[in-house]
């Protein structure tokens, strides 16, 4: 008899350990498979891209595309090296003041996490809705607490929270925000490509969004849109440092065509041929595709029994679905399964959720009906090795039925 351990579950299969599949699919949510075409386009010859022109029209190429995607006329917008939280840190050091009152949307992992960025460069965070994860943050309760601070500079906000899935009322949160004359900071990175932002329509003042999400590039790039607004309180703050400082870009970048310091051109090329894809089949079919795996991933977890951490799919982003690990059932076991049995990656969550839920990414390209079989299939048959009772026909007849 043939035994291998699979980290730590001894899998056999008739005396024999067996690999029961020949791909792999990462299906978390970020960092993301990589379509071919972003993958071949990794292999374009490179230069210089400090000097050469032709990247620079390459770079403001993808400027101009994703300023269409977020919906940016009025604003500006620049990528940057560094992984997605480097335009968190950037969002907050140049709009906020040792003393300064920032009210931070606390209502998940990285939503409350924007507090410790604020206390970093001496503000003070005002939490709101730290109390409840599992929906968007009640509107009524951000009114108030901005009354209350009326010396409050600025409101942040996670608009996917990814370790919940849980998706806040964006349109909702700007109008309120707005109304009480606040900087808006948000960040899109698990939400940009795969559901409508509206950044200068909603009045936002800072987006943050990452390649490694839903544009399915490798991690390494960081995008910020900043308003008009959000200049002068820049030029207010007046942040000295080098590589976060947003008026380097502007005066650099949009003054000089020079880059504050050297690009990653292969990135680049990659984040210019995903975006393509996404402008070739249509920002509507796009954001239309998602809100459908969404529909389909909920059927299939109903099919499972199992529980969806939001509490109603309204509150469930189009680009992620988590699930409460059903009890008995220890959900790094079931994930070490589904990966090393049948060759898919699902992710565990953070913080307070960290052991008790599961996720199964659907962004860009991993939102499709394709996707979706394969991840609960293997989800289905993991729940089924451990003993927990499942029926794999229903789950792919309900998400078969969804994409008819």
């Amino acid at each position: 008899m043939v035994i291998v351990e699979y980290l730590s579950i001894p899998v056999l299969i008739n005396g024999l350990c067996m690999k029961l599949f020949t791909d792999r699919y990462v299906l978390t949510p970020g960092p993301t498979e990589i379509p071919y075409r972003v993958r071949t386009s990794l292999l374009r010859e490179t230069s210089n891209p400090d000097l050469d022109p032709e990247f620079l029209k390459t770079y403001n190429n993808v400027r101009d595309m994703l300023k269409e995607l977020v919906g940016i006329r009025r604003s500006s917008l620049y990528v940057m090296v560094g992984e997605a939280i480097l335009g968190l840190e950037v969002a907050v050091a140049n709009t906020v003041k040792p003393g300064d009152k920032v009210v931070v949307i606390a209502n998940g992992v990285y939503g409350e996490g924007f507090g410790d960025f604020v206390k970093s460069y001496g503000g003070v965070p005002i939490y709101v809705g730290s109390g409840d994860w599992r929906r968007s943050v009640d509107i009524q309760e951000l009114d108030r607490v901005l009354e209350m601070n009326k010396d409050s500079v600025a409101v942040t906000l996670v608009h996917c929270d990814t370790p919940s899935a849980l998706l806040n009322d964006l349109p909702s949160i700007s109008k309120v925000v707005k109304d009480h004359g606040k900087l808006l900071i948000v960040d899109a990175v698990s939400s940009i490509g795969g559901v409508p932002i509206g950044f200068d329509d909603l009045g936002i003042d800072i987006i943050i969004g990452g390649s490694q999400k839903v544009l399915n590039v490798p991690t390494g790039l960081t995008i910020v849109g900043v308003s008009k607004t959000a200049w002068e309180r820049i030029e207010e703050v007046g942040y000295m440092g080098y590589y976060l400082n947003l008026r380097l870009w502007r005066d650099m970048l949009d003054g000089q065509g020079i880059f504050p310091y050297t690009m990653s051109d292969v990135l680049i090329y990659a984040l210019e041929e995903s975006l393509k894809m996404i402008f070739e089949e249509g920002l509507d079919n796009v954001f239309k595709r998602h809100e459908l795996v969404r529909e389909a991933s909920w059927k299939a977890l109903q099919a499972l029994n199992l529980e969806p951490y939001p509490l109603d799919i309204k509150y469930s982003s189009p680009t992620v679905t988590a699930f409460i690990a059903p009890k008995g059932v220890d959900e790094g076991r079931l994930r070490e399964l589904t990966w090393v049995k049948y060759g898919v990656m699902l992710a565990g969550s953070w913080g307070r959720l960290r052991g008790t839920v599961v996720r199964v990414g659907h962004m860009g390209i991993q939102a499709s009906r394709t996707h979706l079989l394969i991840a609960y299939t293997a989800l289905a048959k993991a729940l089924k090795d451990l003993g927990y009772e499942v029926d794999i026909g229903r789950v792919v007849e309900v998400i078969e039925d969804t994409f008819k």
